[in-house]
């Protein structure tokens, strides 16, 4: 296995947090760009940890105040949109859409039918 290979490899099991066997961790201290990677990590594993021990402090009012910018603005709806809401109008529209399913469904049959009957019929 090539150096590059064996120090890609090492880091990523750095990264991932499995444990390093003994000639990995033999090379992390030998090797500088794996020696940099492990300090690197660990400086940014502990700089998260404090992060979240510190924990998030959230102000009074602050959920709503948010709300409050969220509230939602009176949407203007047009005759044509309040026409396509009623039941009706949308049972009409899908039976409109079935038949011409059903029309175009019979006409690629009779289309293939057709020709063929009027040469005497299909062989």
């Amino acid at each position: 296995m090539s150096v590059s290979t064996s120090c890609n490899t090492i880091q990523e099991r750095i990264v991932v947090g499995e444990a390093l066997d003994e000639a990995s961790q033999i090379h992390v201290m030998a090797c500088a760009s794996c020696n940099r990677l492990v300090t690197e990590w660990l400086e940014l594993d502990s700089q998260v940890a404090e992060g979240l021990d510190g924990g998030v402090t959230v102000p009074d009012g602050f959920a709503e105040r948010v709300m409050a910018h969220l509230a939602p603005l009176p949407a203007a709806v047009s005759r044509f949109e309040n026409l396509l809401g009623r039941r009706w109008v949308q049972v009409a529209l899908t039976q409109v859409g079935l038949a011409v399913a059903i029309a175009n469904v019979l006409r690629f049959v009779f289309a293939s039918l057709v020709p063929g009957a009027s040469l005497g019929g299909v062989r």
